[in-house]
């Protein structure tokens, strides 16, 4: 669990997360204040991930409306200076261990299971 704007955020991990016919390895759901991550991808990816998607939240919750490459590029920049000086992302990534997974898809997310 992580907060975002004094929101309790669940990190949750689903293998594929499908939408549309396009494959992501990260999504927010802003109904379930949820942030799903593909737990295949690389611990970095998944860093840079969960970054992107509490910009997206940040995005959701303040009303931004910003352009999805506003976002990546956010993403990108931030993570690099983060990372460059020693933050340690990783801390805001959930334990796979504690069972934590859910689904095999976006689907089953969006269902709860």
């Amino acid at each position: 669990m992580i907060k975002i704007l004094g929101y309790d955020t669940a990190v949750k991990y689903s293998p594929t997360l499908e939408d549309g016919g396009s494959e992501k390895v990260g999504r927010w759901l802003s109904a379930k204040q949820t942030i799903i991550l593909d737990p295949n991808c690389c611990q970095q990816a998944q860093e840079s991930t969960l970054l992107h998607e509490i910009i997206e939240a940040l995005d959701y919750y303040l009303e931004l409306e910003l352009d999805h490459r506003v976002i990546t590029s956010l993403e990108a920049g931030l993570y690099s200076v983060l990372t460059d000086n020693g933050v340690d992302l990783s801390v805001l990534l959930e334990d796979k261990s504690k069972g934590v997974m859910i689904g095999r898809n976006l689907e089953d997310a969006l269902r709860g299971e």
